[in-house]
């Protein structure tokens, strides 16, 4: 997800944009919007506050938030030193030397590569889907995600009636919040179920709230080398109806002719938490006790506060055109300048969503992942992407959401000095040709 913006970001800035602190957008130049719910994935809108992320579809008939938390890894600490690369190492050097750069390249494959050789996946937390009866026909359907406020919105009419979901991650609140409203009363009914491809077992904790709980777990057809074991974690939903009645169907949470209806997700996982069900409920407790207003107020004032340090414009006209409209006629040849600036501004927007200081940093994928295997398992690829993912923490005013990164350094120094140790031959340190690398002592 997050990759997708790097390229076009690092263009526009070295552009030499104006960016000017503390800015108002004009009404409707940052929204990406369109007419259809999210046929795919990789088309639906995210959300996120550093911690938890979601992809919202938007579909009348079925609503789908794919969710995720930034801890849920299918692994653990372990030794991965390859017992082989010390003495490997000299031998490699000598090939390299010798302009034999396959030879070199086909023994450090196979003796100091890391064993197991490949790293545990991110993994998504799991999915939750709101079925709507009665909601197969509508009219008037827009889906749009306002990059001011960090809210995704979906509004359509079925009948008369026009039905209005709005959806935040809150970082003041750590939870994922929804409201659901009509504009005719005791219109709003839907059954709500989470679920997971694999792994987890959803539940009912005795107060009419979704429990589920799982574990990460890498599949041995593609991890073969890798033990069954990864990080716990549960998320709970708990509805908030006005008007209308609850109650519990099967594996189902039933909501039927409430006015409107707030849900908050919380999330946890035992890699910082002894118990994350605990820690869900401490985290809904506390959100739950808040009007919808002041949640969104809340999310929204945070959210500005990092965002609108930046304004960015480039001459051109905003188009009425929806997003996916707009970016056909593009990749045709036709120019859109305020395009490019809600482009920029997108990249801004995603490093907020999985970056915020106390949280893990951005992984391959930012925070949004919906594979259980994903590809090069949404893991800190450091050759180049962990990097790039960070290009517009400095020159896009947001230098704060770098200490993630500063904190994942910092955990892995003592790794890395095992690794170091573990792979010197004696007698390395002191040979000649490679005092300056020996030249200053590990701590």
């Amino acid at each position: 997800m997050i990759n997708q913006t790097k390229a076009c970001l690092c263009l526009i800035i070295c552009l030499g944009c104006g960016l000017l602190p503390i800015a108002k957008p004009a009404e409707n130049d940052l929204k990406l919007w369109y007419r259809q719910p999210a046929a795919r994935w990789e088309e639906a809108l995210p959300l996120g506050n550093g911690r938890l992320g979601a992809m919202v579809f938007g579909g009348v008939k079925e609503e789908r938030l794919q969710i995720n938390e930034d801890t849920i890894w299918a692994g653990e600490k372990r030794d991965r030193n390859n017992p082989n690369g010390a003495a490997a190492i000299p031998e490699v050097r000598r090939l390299l030397l010798a302009g034999k750069i396959k030879e070199a390249e086909d023994l450090a494959d196979k003796n100091i590569i890391s064993t197991p050789r490949r790293l545990p996946p991110y993994q998504p937390l799991g999915d939750l889907k709101l079925n709507f009866p009665g909601h197969e026909n509508s009219t008037d359907y827009r889906r749009e995600l306002d990059l001011d406020s960090g809210l995704a919105r979906v509004t359509y009419k079925i009948g008369t009636t026009v039905f209005t979901r709005e959806v935040f991650a809150s970082t003041p609140d750590q939870v994922i919040v929804m409201r659901l409203k009509s504009s005719q009363p005791g219109r709003i009914s839907f059954a709500a179920v989470l679920s997971r491809e694999k792994y987890a077992i959803q539940s009912f904790d005795g107060r009419g709230r979704l429990l589920l709980k799982g574990e990460a777990i890498a599949d041995a057809d593609r991890y073969k080398e890798e033990r069954k074991v990864g990080v716990k974690f549960a998320g709970i939903l708990q509805a908030l109806p006005e008007g209308g009645n609850m109650r519990v169907n099967g594996n189902e949470l039933v909501v039927e002719n409430a006015n409107s209806a707030t849900l908050i997700f919380a999330a946890a996982t035992n890699f910082k938490e002894k118990n994350p069900a605990t820690r869900c409920e401490q985290y809904l407790t506390a959100a739950a006790k808040k009007p919808y207003k002041i949640l969104r107020a809340a999310h929204i004032s945070d959210h500005q506060r990092l965002f609108r340090r930046v304004a960015f414009n480039l001459s051109g006209n905003v188009s009425d055109l929806p997003t996916d409209e707009r970016l056909k006629r593009v990749q045709a040849g036709e120019a859109d300048a305020a395009l490019e600036s809600l482009y920029f501004q997108f990249g801004r927007y995603l490093l907020m969503g999985s970056s915020r200081p106390g949280t893990m940093a951005a992984n391959l994928q930012g925070i949004w992942n919906d594979r259980l295997a994903p590809s090069w398992e949404s893991k800190y690829t450091i050759n180049i992407n962990t990097e790039m993912n960070y290009w517009p923490a400095e020159v896009t005013n947001l230098s704060e959401l770098h200490t993630p990164l500063f904190d994942l350094i910092e955990n892995a120094r003592a790794d890395g000095r095992s690794v170091a140790k573990a792979v010197q031959r004696p007698g390395f340190r002191d040979a000649p040709q490679h005092r300056c690398l020996g030249a200053r002592r590990a701590d």
